[in-house]
């Protein structure tokens, strides 16, 4: 009969490790997500499987302020709604965190349970912000930052622009399509695919770069081809350097891609690896001004996570960028301690060095922070974070968002109950796009 007994538990578990934990309903008082200070910000969550209510399974749900556990309960699930809520004194992020148990108390975890890409526990998840407009960082911007970056300028132009184009097969009627290679500072050249509609006249064309997020992968064409559709100048750098277009083995972070977690170089401002980056943010904008097509009038920046934080660069560095589509931006904050919230990747992995008194890394990153780009950008920005982000949380992005001038024109998309990833649409930005694509004569090119 014990036997019998532990099979049966056996069995029970295993079924539920393959269960659909779906059909969650998660709110909050406040729809939105935005609070103000002294609010209470309330949750409900009713937890589902396969669809229905779920019943009978302990459930979690943990409370986080600013990235801090500050509160963590377990309950039985019964088919009703479960209140969470925090009231905050101060402007900042609250997320709140649900996961499930099986039948011998372990927090269930993989395909079938998780909610997103990441997060292989979390079944759902909501957050929200209090007194966003009055998010500030703590962080002191170094006193030589325009300076550093005005002589990182002149450097560059020293380096001739010498572009090497590589035709590749046409993706599709209508289109040519490049892989790009240009010299440039910080050990690696700018690369990459360009993309054009077919039989452009000179100065016809308005430009838009499409910035690539961390990972060990070469720079998609396609994000190059969906701008040359709608008659632009498409650009799709990789945010390493290293050729475009050598098959996917190729890219890894043991050979070809050393970085160590992005920390390679982090103690100096000179030769971290990250850093180098925006030399080539600077000269992948050079070359794209340079092409013949260019209507010199329309310049759009555009990318996610990393690839925002290079879109904030561009706008910063480059007075001749019109339009900055920024999503859920790494590099916000890199000195969060000082904000009293999380840590901008990749500093917080060494957040123990920091702990010790080792300030080099927050010295060199001072000089990347895109809080730091922020009072430099006078184009036209849209926004988006969800306020489910781990990685590049919703409060350290606001402190950017609200480091622009006010005298710059600025949009924020949010959704309290999307992250990173992907997952986040920046509305706003979607609407501009839009309005810029119908702009766009594209009867005039050979565009299909």
């Amino acid at each position: 009969m014990k036997r019998f007994a532990f099979f049966w538990a056996a069995v029970c578990s295993a079924a539920s490790l393959f269960a659909d934990f779906t059909g969650h309903k998660i709110e909050l008082d406040h729809p939105d997500g935005y609070y103000k200070v002294g609010d209470t910000a309330v949750c409900f969550v009713t937890l589902g499987k396969d669809g229905k209510p779920l019943s009978d399974l302990m459930a979690r749900g943990t409370v986080y302020w600013e990235g801090k556990e500050v509160e963590r309960r377990d309950f039985m699930t019964d088919g009703k709604p479960v209140k969470f809520s925090y009231k905050s004194d101060k402007p900042g992020w609250v997320y709140f965190r649900f996961e499930v148990m099986d039948r011998n108390g372990n927090i269930q975890r993989g395909r079938g349970v998780m909610n997103r890409s990441g997060k292989p526990t979390t079944v759902t998840e909501a957050g929200a912000l209090f007194s966003s407009y009055r998010i500030r960082t703590g962080m002191k911007r170094p006193d030589d930052f325009e300076a550093f970056w005005a002589e990182r300028r002149a450097k560059l132009d020293k380096v001739p622009l010498e572009p090497r184009l590589s035709p590749l097969p046409a993706p599709e009627p209508g289109i040519k399509l490049y892989t790009v290679e240009v010299p440039c500072l910080g050990g690696f050249p700018v690369t990459g695919y360009l993309a054009l509609p077919s039989g452009a006249k000179p100065k016809s064309l308005p430009a838009a770069v499409y910035w690539a997020s961390w990972s060990a992968s070469d720079a998609y064409p396609i994000d190059a081809i969906r701008r040359a559709r709608s008659g632009f100048i498409g650009f799709a750098p990789t945010w390493h350097g290293r050729p475009a277009n050598m098959g996917k083995a190729y890219y890894n972070y043991n050979t070809t891609i050393r970085i160590d977690s992005g920390l390679a170089g982090i103690e100096d401002r000179e030769t971290w690896c990250m850093g180098h980056i925006h030399y080539r943010v600077m000269r992948a904008l050079d070359f794209v001004k340079s092409l013949p097509e260019w209507d010199g009038k329309t310049l759009v920046s555009m990318g996610g996570s990393l690839g925002g934080a290079q879109s904030v660069a561009a706008a910063a560095l480059d007075k001749d960028v019109t339009t900055a589509i920024v999503n859920v931006p790494c590099f916000c904050e890199f000195d969060g301690w000082a904000s009293g919230r999380k840590s901008s990747i990749p500093v917080i992995y060494i957040a123990d060095r920091i702990e010790k008194g080792d300030r080099r890394p927050l010295d060199t990153c001072a000089y990347f922070d895109c809080v730091n780009f922020a009072p430099m950008i006078k184009c036209e920005i849209y926004v988006c974070t969800g306020f489910t982000d781990e990685l590049c949380p919703p409060s350290n992005v606001y402190a950017f968002y609200n480091a622009i001038p006010k005298t710059t024109r600025k949009m924020m998309s949010t959704n309290p109950f999307t992250g990173h990833g992907g997952l986040t649409p920046n509305t706003k930005a979607d609407e501009r796009l839009e309005k810029l694509r119908q702009d766009v004569k594209v009867q005039r090119y050979d565009v299909k």
